[in-house]
């Protein structure tokens, strides 16, 4: 077994694990993981007050050649994640009139442990209400 800092898919369980702690401790109800709307993904789904939240979690070492962790949502990603969450929004309780954004939480392995950062409103695609 390799350990967490090298496997991708135990360290992104891990991140979405030590996201959803974080944002229940901010008030946020975690409703579902890793939401599958055909071959998309969305990692978390949350409500706080009326307000749903879709949650991108992206978890990088610091000094990362391709940049940190909130660079990694690329532009693509952020277009199959509206789509998915476009039709899996009607699967949570009113999700069709209830307000809805998009949030990151970013997770940075440095030398002196992890830096976690909660983007809110991270992303709006076009047309959206905030």
């Amino acid at each position: 077994m390799q350990p967490i800092h090298e496997d991708p898919h135990a360290r992104g369980r891990a991140g979405e694990a030590i996201a959803a702690l974080f944002l229940e401790s901010r008030g946020y109800t975690i409703l579902a993981r890793n939401v599958r709307v055909q071959r998309r993904e969305l990692d978390l789904v949350a409500e706080r007050g009326h307000l749903l939240v879709a949650i991108e979690v992206k978890w990088r070492r610091a000094g990362d050649a391709h940049g940190g962790a909130s660079q990694a949502w690329r532009p693509a990603q952020r277009t199959r994640a509206a789509e998915a969450w476009l039709t899996a929004r009607a699967m949570f309780p009113h999700g069709e009139e209830r307000p809805w954004r998009f949030d990151l939480v970013t997770i940075e392995e440095r030398a002196n442990g992890l830096q976690l950062e909660h983007h809110r409103g991270a992303w709006s695609p076009a047309n959206t209400w905030w």
